[in-house]
């Protein structure tokens, strides 16, 4: 949303949040602790990666012929945690994370700056606490039922570091698909992976914020960009 009103209602970094005006049906609440993927039968031993570190940053762009009465908006995030579960063959790798919502931050003046054009620094210290509050209510993430964003791989494609993932996301009681260009690397005991893409409202199954009869609202498209570290763990599947 932009402004107070304007606030996604997705988070993905990396995904990764997303806005909509529709709340989906309730599904149980979850720990931030990601559960490990189940791993394929036919696959070889698993090497266990847990994140160590993960900054996430997404970008929300206002719209509509009242646009200029809002803003853009940068939601960010360093709460990331999950397991990865890499295998030979690539694809037979696995990944399940998860986002605790409450990590979530609005407007950072350092993260705008960085963000550049059309991000300038005119929002006051009120302006970034509403923005999140109506963010985090219920008409938007709804964080008080649903505190976490989870996301599971289905399908992973490449090699030589670069990998697609096609990806499960549920928040706010709903969710989607989305397909997540991976850039990633080992030295060691350590996974270093980043990635930048555009993730849409409707791959998530929602539907923009709007306001005004359409006059004011959040355009369709996200722009994501996320990092993160993981450590090899002591134990293996």
């Amino acid at each position: 949303m932009l402004d107070r009103v304007f606030v996604p209602r997705f988070l993905v970094a990396v995904l990764v949040a997303s806005l909509t005006s529709c709340v989906a049906p309730p599904r149980p609440e979850t720990s931030p602790t990601a559960p490990e993927p189940a791993a394929p039968t036919d696959a070889a031993a698993a090497t266990i990666f847990e994140i160590v570190s993960a900054d996430i940053s997404v970008q929300v762009y206002r719209a509509g012929p009242l646009a200029e009465l809002g803003h853009n908006h940068v939601i960010a995030s360093t709460g990331l945690v999950g397991r990865i579960e890499l295998r030979e063959p690539l694809s037979a790798s696995t990944l399940k994370l998860a986002l605790p919502l409450g990590t979530l931050t609005v407007d950072e003046p350092a993260r705008r700056a960085a963000a550049g054009e059309g991000f300038p620094d005119n929002l006051t210290e009120s302006d970034r606490d509403g923005t999140r509050r109506n963010m985090l209510g219920p008409a938007l993430l709804d964080a008080g039922r649903f505190p976490v964003l989870e996301l599971t791989s289905l399908k992973v494609e490449g090699d030589a570091g670069r990998l697609t993932i096609r990806c499960r996301v549920n928040v706010a009681g709903g969710g989607g698909e989305l397909l997540v260009p991976v850039m990633v690397s080992t030295n060691g005991d350590e996974l270093a992976a980043h990635g930048t893409f555009t993730a849409t409202h409707g791959e998530l199954g929602l539907a923009p914020f709007s306001a005004a009869m359409g006059a004011l609202r959040v355009r369709d498209d996200m722009r994501i960009s996320y990092q993160l570290v993981a450590r090899r763990a002591d134990d293996a599947v």
